[in-house]
C-alpha cells in the first residue's frame, strides 16, 4: 500500500463528516444507558425486605421480599406466640382488595359557551365542558414515581389462627381478643383453632 493511499485514507478518517457520525453514536449510546438504568432501579413500594425493620420487630435472614399483607400475618403470629400458654402458631388473614393508592393531580376545567343567531332570529346556545386531569410526577433519585396523597390499606375480610394450645379456653379466647384489638376486626370476622 501507498504512502500517499495511507495519507489520504486518514486524512477522510478524521474529516467532520466522520467525527460527527461518531458523536452522534456515541450520544445515541450514552441516552441508551440512562434510560435502561432507570428500567433496572425500579422498586416496589409494597415489598419489604426481611433485612429492614418492621416497626419494632426486626427480622433477620436472606433478603426475601414481602407483601404488607405478609408482614402483617407475620407480626400477628409473632404477637400470638408470645401470649402466655401459646406454642406454634398459623395465620392466615384475607383482604378485600390490595393497597389502594391515590395520586396527586392538577385538575384543568374549561367552560366554552357559543351563541349563535340565524337570519330569522332564533338563538341557539352551545356549552362544553372540558376537565383534564394530569398525574403529578416527583423525580426522585432518577426515578419518576406519582406523588402519593393517600394509601388506603386493605380491609381485612377474615383472620384464621390455628395454634397450640387453642384448646384451653381461657387461651382460645386470649387469643381471639388480641386478633380483634390488633386488626380491628369484628368477632364475626375471626376464627382460632387448636393444632
Amino acid at each position: 500500500m501507498d504512502k500517499d493511499k495511507l495519507k489520504g485514507m486518514i486524512k477522510e478518517f478524521l474529516s467532520k463528516k466522520y467525527i460527527a457520525n461518531i458523536l452522534v453514536l456515541l450520544a445515541i449510546a450514552i441516552m441508551a444507558l440512562i434510560v435502561s438504568s432507570d428500567f433496572l432501579t425500579k422498586d416496589t413500594k409494597t415489598k419489604n425486605s426481611f433485612n429492614e425493620p418492621l416497626g419494632d420487630v426486626l427480622v433477620q435472614g436472606t433478603n426475601i421480599q414481602m407483601t404488607e399483607e405478609e408482614i402483617v400475618e407475620y407480626r400477628l403470629k409473632n404477637i400470638l406466640q408470645s401470649i402466655g400458654g401459646v406454642g406454634a402458631v398459623e395465620v392466615m388473614i384475607t383482604f378485600e382488595m390490595g393497597t389502594e393508592i391515590i395520586p396527586a393531580s392538577n385538575t384543568t376545567k374549561s367552560t366554552d359557551t357559543t351563541e349563535e343567531k340565524d337570519a330569522s332570529g332564533g338563538t341557539r346556545v352551545i356549552a362544553s365542558d372540558n376537565v383534564t386531569e394530569t398525574i403529578v410526577v416527583a423525580n426522585e433519585a432518577n426515578t419518576h414515581r406519582p406523588l402519593v396523597l393517600k394509601e388506603i390499606k386493605p380491609k381485612v375480610n377474615g383472620v384464621i389462627v390455628v395454634a397450640e394450645g387453642a384448646e384451653d379456653v381461657v387461651i382460645k379466647a386470649k387469643l381471639y381478643d388480641a386478633v380483634k384489638t390488633v386488626l380491628q376486626v369484628p368477632g364475626h370476622k375471626v376464627q382460632v383453632y387448636s393444632k
